[in-house]
């Protein structure tokens, strides 16, 4: 699933959200050592961090993050307005249009040796991100980023259309483009389509919905039928149908995603009290 972080429900991530803070450290100041950039304590922050700013983040099974993008509304300062010379036109400013930044994937999770589990995180951010801007009334998205990523995401279908050449940065440590994206339902559909992802990805907390103790203040409807028939069931036959269900439905040789399906199907049982 991809949760949307903002200010209002920032104190529900903090731990994802150092763990975002401390990837974008090592790939982008160690890993690729740009300049320019400010880092403490092993945590890469800018000036487009502030209370405007959304992250979406993948999630994995264990809570942990694997993929994140960060999202400017174009009414405030974002990074591609600090460089605006990397584009040839007028930059927009509407409440229609947010800025994209910081896209990036935890190592285990990157384009890599095993061709399916790395990517769905990264294919999921994809359906998350059109998600959120549909649900923001956006038409489109702003970037300025390497231009292997603009590639990739163009390769998926995304209508991308590059504000200026591409050029290289810093004595040639990379090559970037500013580039516009749009996006709509027709978009969204053609995204699922090109990556499997059929399910809704965004999950966006409201924490008016969360009791002081940090209990949902309202339970799912089916909480007293899910927990009757748990009990008819018993525990132990209820784990090994969730383990069997899960097999079934990812793929015996995807275990990766089964993983995942038995995290989801438990939280399911444990938000409804069982």
């Amino acid at each position: 699933m991809i949760h949307v972080v903002s200010l209002s429900n920032q104190h529900l991530y903090a731990r994802q959200l150092d763990q975002m803070f401390r990837m974008r450290h090592t790939f982008y100041v160690e890993g690729h050592g740009w300049a320019g950039l400010t880092s403490r304590d092993g945590r890469e922050t800018d000036e487009f961090d502030d209370e405007h700013a959304v992250y979406l983040m993948s999630i994995d099974p264990f809570g942990d993050v694997a993929a994140s993008v960060r999202l400017n509304p174009t009414m405030q300062p974002t990074l591609l307005k600090k460089f605006s010379d990397w584009s040839d036109e007028a930059l927009p400013e509407a409440e229609c249009v947010w800025d994209i930044s910081r896209w990036i994937a935890a190592p285990q999770h990157r384009r890599a040796t095993n061709p399916r589990w790395p990517s769905n995180h990264q294919r999921e951010l994809m359906v998350g991100i059109l998600e959120f801007g549909l649900s923001r009334g956006l038409t489109h998205l702003t970037m300025l980023a390497e231009l292997r990523l603009a590639e990739r995401i163009k390769s998926y279908g995304w209508p991308l259309r590059q504000l200026g050449a591409p050029r290289e940065y810093e004595g040639g440590k990379g090559t970037a483009v500013a580039a516009e994206i749009e996006v709509g339902l027709h978009v969204l559909a053609m995204t699922r389509a090109k990556t499997g992802v059929a399910m809704q990805m965004m999950v966006e907390i409201d924490p008016a919905l969360i009791a002081p103790s940090g209990t949902p203040a309202t339970r799912p409807s089916a909480s007293d039928e899910l927990k009757e028939a748990a009990l008819a069931i018993g525990t132990t036959n209820l784990q090994a149908l969730i383990s069997a269900l899960s097999r079934n439905i990812a793929g015996v040789e995807d275990r990766p995603r089964a993983i995942e399906l038995v995290g989801a199907i438990n939280r399911l049982l444990e938000a409804t009290g069982l």
